[in-house]
């Protein structure tokens, strides 16, 4: 399983919280440039995505405390605890893409095991 390659602490983080590769993208372009103050359009237009989707994503690393908005514009505001998450993030994020995704995205894909998903397939 790639997942292998995502640190403990580093998936618990994610699954955490992260919600979409859209929001860690944001989490990550902020963190790169974190005198920089970002609008949705600049970070949307960065991470490819969405006005709306960008929203969504900063609105929830708002609420866990990883950024702080004024005035519609976005900054970094992390403790000192999770900045040290972020870079490790960052470093995880940028040696094993693919694992780093697969733990995003099993969070929507709910609580199916190997096993249970092979017999639900089987029975079809």
């Amino acid at each position: 399983m790639a997942t292998q390659y995502v640190p403990g602490d580093i998936r618990d983080f994610i699954l955490k919280h992260i919600a979409s590769v859209a929001q860690i993208e944001a989490l990550l372009l902020i963190w790169s440039s974190p005198e920089e103050r970002w609008s949705v359009s600049q970070i949307a237009a960065r991470i490819y995505t969405s006005e709306t989707e960008t929203a969504k994503a900063l609105d929830g690393l708002c609420a866990d405390g990883f950024l702080v908005c004024r005035d519609g514009v976005f900054g970094l505001s992390a403790s000192e605890e999770n900045v040290e998450m972020i870079q490790r993030l960052q470093q995880v994020y940028a040696r094993y893409l693919i694992p780093v995704t697969d733990v995003i995205h099993s969070k929507s894909r709910g609580p199916h095991s190997t096993a249970e998903t092979f017999r639900l397939r089987r029975d079809r």
